[in-house]
């Protein structure tokens, strides 16, 4: 499954970026996320692992991530795995004036036939880029 989601930022290019990867106010914006463990190289580098700790609804929920490729601002290429299910996020954010247009383009692979519509897919997918946006314009340095 493939899709892509574009969203305009109200917020320069190089903040948005630094927001993005401040692993002390991620979980204000990644809804249900409790920490993030390192696991290899320097976390948000090309090339380095980590484990997302999730919690929803009680249930707790562990997220390998791998960062494929990480040029910020520009870029950064995101694997999350959890069993049963790869997904891979390639983030652009795209400097216009004084704003960032963020394309996300999302692909998911599972190990069984999902009954879950894209649309669900591509909902939930929006939802978090809309909670980190509001975070981002909501933050003042």
């Amino acid at each position: 499954m493939t899709y892509t989601i574009e969203m305009m930022i109200h917020e320069e290019r190089s903040r948005v970026a630094q927001l993005y990867l401040d692993m002390k106010h991620m979980p204000e914006w990644e809804k249900g996320l409790e920490s993030i463990e390192t696991t290899q190289g320097t976390l948000f580098e090309t090339g380095s692992q980590g484990i997302m700790h999730f919690t929803f609804d009680k249930t707790s929920i562990k997220m390998n991530m791998t960062i494929e490729k990480a040029c910020l601002p520009e870029l950064i290429i995101q694997i999350f795995e959890v069993p049963g299910a790869w997904n891979r996020c390639v983030n652009h954010f795209i400097a216009i004036d004084d704003q960032t247009k963020w394309v996300m383009e999302v692909i998911f692979e599972f190990s069984q036939t999902m009954d879950l519509p894209k649309e669900r897919f591509i909902e939930k997918t929006t939802e978090s880029m809309t909670m980190f946006k509001r975070f981002v314009e909501g933050i003042r340095p």
